[in-house]
């Protein structure tokens, strides 16, 4: 009988990890995979918004070449249409 004995980290008895070695072990590789997960989300949504902010850099420093006159509307349009 485990009675007071039966929870996370008992020696022999059974516990959230389990008694045997291959069920640490799979505890241990579904927290590596866990966190993979997350440094691969986080480099992911990191890089997705900085080449949204460098898009629209693009578009603010073409709208200044227009407004000054270095480019036409129909050169002006289509490179916008490109950096969309």
């Amino acid at each position: 009988m485990h009675g007071l004995y039966y929870g996370l980290g008992n020696v022999g008895g059974c516990g959230w990890f389990g008694s045997d070695w291959w069920s640490r072990g799979m505890m241990i590789g579904l927290l590596l995979i866990g966190v993979t997960v997350v440094v691969l989300l986080a480099v992911h949504l990191s890089h997705r918004n900085r080449s949204n902010s460098g898009s629209l850099e693009a578009i603010a420093l073409l709208k200044n070449r227009y407004a000054d006159g270095e480019i036409d509307r129909e050169l002006f349009e289509k490179m916008k249409k490109d950096l969309r």
